[in-house]
């Protein structure tokens, strides 16, 4: 196995997450083994942990490659929630995951929106990770969520990805990492808890690498600059006659050139 366990949990500092924890050499979701175990009534911080996935799933159904050496792990969530607040959690994940991975490896870790974890690389941003959220409602209610993170480690990337590791002024296995991904989800997750989505967007919003750039928004004429998200994820994109436009992740999606 590349994680260990015991050295995993000797780095575990979180109140609840992880302490549920269950490891597996190879299965094909770690998100779709957290939603079996969420319909089976498991609590709240339960960790699925995986080397490798044979189908790991990213944004919009599109495939995500997750050969060994990479971190792939899917943490159970039931927060009281509005139905139409769901995406928040995806907030709350990418600014804490950011925040914490920065720290860990004092790599520059950024957010590209809606939940991209990236890096720059010269005139271009790569990809070291992203969050996927999932969740189970029933009738007008959140039953639970399940947050899948996947962090490009030392794993084997494509071409326009990049791994975390080299970039790391710390020698790291992924037991620490794993520790401080838990970590820096719970944290933010008590933030959001105890000071609202308001603390949450500022600090998601420190992280944005697209603040400031130029886009065409469907429907409106000219370009406009992106100035934020709002409480609900949205794009704020400010046009030069002073309008203001929400775009949602499905109307707009960013590309990687800076």
């Amino acid at each position: 196995m590349i994680l260990d366990k015991r050295k995993f949990q000797l780095h575990l500092k979180t109140e609840t997450l992880g302490h549920g924890f269950h490891l597996y050499e190879r299965i094909d979701s770690t998100n779709r083994l957290a939603m079996e175990f969420l319909r089976e009534g498991a609590a709240e911080g339960t960790t699925i942990l995986a080397e490798q996935q044979t189908g790991g799933r990213g944004s919009n159904g599109r495939q995500w490659e997750s050969l060994p050496g990479g971190l792939y792990l899917s943490v159970i969530l039931r927060p009281q929630l509005k139905l139409a607040d769901i995406f928040q959690l995806t907030l709350v994940a990418a600014f804490g995951v950011a925040q914490s991975l920065g720290r860990l490896t004092g790599a520059d870790v950024r957010l590209k929106w809606p939940n991209d974890l990236v890096i720059e690389q010269g005139r271009r941003l790569a990809k070291v990770g992203g969050i996927l959220t999932e969740t189970r409602i029933q009738g007008d209610r959140l039953a639970g969520a399940v947050v899948g993170i996947g962090i490009n480690w030392d794993n084997p990337v494509p071409a326009e990805a990049a791994r975390l590791k080299p970039l790391s002024r710390r020698d790291l296995d992924l037991a620490p990492v794993a520790a401080a991904v838990l970590l820096g989800l719970e944290q933010s997750y008590q933030l959001w808890h105890q000071r609202g989505i308001e603390r949450i967007v500022s600090g998601y919003e420190r992280y944005l690498v697209n603040l400031g750039q130029a886009v065409e928004v469907p429907g409106h004429d000219g370009q406009g600059r992106i100035i934020g998200i709002d409480e609900r994820g949205a794009l704020r994109v400010l046009f030069l006659d002073g309008g203001e436009a929400l775009v949602m992740p499905s109307e707009l999606r960013l590309g990687y050139a800076l």
